[in-house]
């Protein structure tokens, strides 16, 4: 059993009291990050101990500064990370107003009672997809988040038993489809509307012509957001029926690592720039977030392979084994002299990770233990010295 989370979102309307709260809650933030910054601290237990008295001068209950520390210790983590692979992030600061916690909230009768003072509550009113989401008595409710764009989130989690899987699935993610499948059959979704959709929303953003830079950015924000929900829901269809068909078959997801892709993209390289923009909007971390919470929330395991265990997916032959040389750029095929026929780029990259999968996750796990084991016992020095099953394995395939 684990527990797996999901939350919701509505609009709501605050109050200038909530509306203060909210900014009030952001510059604590500032204040835990300014402290963390000065002091090199990364850990929650130090900022708290830190910071938690410098934000005895805020007239709000204690709640709140708690969860400021924690949002704060969140960010600098992020820094840190960034840090380590190489970039040089912006000086951290929350800029907008927002309020988050974990504790004292409660929600009776469709109302989010969250509260403000010592015995006094804001209602806010859900609405009725929110209140029959959060009417079933297996979830339950862990914490809320306030924006100051007048929206409420409530993140809810439930207790999950992890499925057992009899097949894995690969997933290779590309500009223009998705492919998902085994050895035996590759599903492949069209994703091409994405790429139509971003295309059209920079076009749009290119044409606006206006000398005020406000109204620029207004309507850069207005059509950036609907260019954003438009994606998103293609999305959400494409991951829901990916994990569906995974569910029905018991299969298990693999992906391959792919986070550092856009550093072929990137300035300078010699590409154009509209071809550059056009793989910087591949939204391939997306479709991967969407796809790894929902199969968590349905208790599918999602295997996360390495860049070097997925090196050449595209280019293997997923019966023969060796590598293809011959490729039609045009028509993203592949020409095997051995098995002498065309196969398509994607669909030969979904089942090497497939079998990359399950190579990684079950053949590692071979070998005849008992047999290593066997006259160890009641010898001072043994015939044959214990080993782990995993090396004997491999040992055996090298050998092979």
């Amino acid at each position: 059993m684990f527990i797996a989370t999901k939350s919701v979102t509505q609009s709501c309307v605050l109050s200038h009291e909530i509306l203060d709260l909210l900014e009030v809650f952001r510059k604590m933030v500032n204040d835990c990050i300014r402290i963390g910054l000065q002091n090199n601290v990364t850990s929650m237990k130090r900022l708290c101990s830190l910071s938690y008295k410098q934000l005895a001068k805020y007239n709000v209950l204690t709640y709140y500064k708690l969860c400021a520390i924690s949002h704060a210790t969140g960010i600098l983590l992020n820094r840190k990370k960034s840090i380590k692979r190489g970039r040089e992030p912006r000086m951290p600061y929350a800029r907008r107003g927002l309020l988050k916690s974990c504790y004292g909230f409660k929600i009776v009768n469709g109302t989010l009672k969250m509260p403000i003072k010592p015995g006094y509550y804001y209602h806010i009113a859900l609405n009725a997809y929110v209140r029959q989401i959060l009417s079933d008595p297996t979830l339950r409710p862990r914490s809320f988040t306030i924006a100051a764009n007048n929206t409420v989130s409530i993140c809810y989690s439930k207790e999950v038993e992890k499925r057992d899987y009899t097949n894995i699935k690969g997933i290779d993610r590309n500009l223009g489809n998705l492919s998902v499948g085994d050895t035996v059959n590759v599903i492949q979704y069209d994703m091409s509307g994405v790429v139509q959709i971003g295309e059209n929303t920079r076009s749009i953003m290119r044409s606006v012509k206006r000398n005020d830079h406000r109204v620029r950015k207004t309507l850069c924000a207005k059509y950036g957001k609907r260019s954003k929900n438009r994606i998103n829901a293609i999305l959400h269809r494409v991951s829901k029926t990916v994990v569906k068909e995974a569910e029905k078959q018991r299969a298990a997801i693999a992906f391959e690592d792919i986070r550092y892709i856009r550093r072929l993209y990137q300035r300078g390289n010699g590409q154009a720039r509209g071809y550059r923009a056009k793989m910087h909007m591949w939204p391939f971390a997306e479709i991967k977030r969407q796809i790894e919470y929902k199969a968590e929330w349905d208790g599918i395991p999602t295997i996360q392979l390495t860049a070097r265990d997925t090196r050449g997916t595209s280019k293997l032959c997923p019966q023969c084994g060796k590598k293809i040389t011959q490729v039609d750029r045009k028509t993203r095929q592949l020409w095997c002299s051995h098995c002498t026929r065309w196969m398509d780029r994607d669909i030969v990259a979904a089942m090497n990770i497939s079998m990359k999968a399950g190579w990684s996750r079950v053949d590692h796990s071979k070998g005849v233990v008992y047999e290593a084991m066997k006259g160890n016992s009641g010898r001072v020095d043994p015939i044959i010295l214990r080993v782990d099953a995993a090396k004997l394995g491999l040992r055996r395939r090298l050998e092979i």
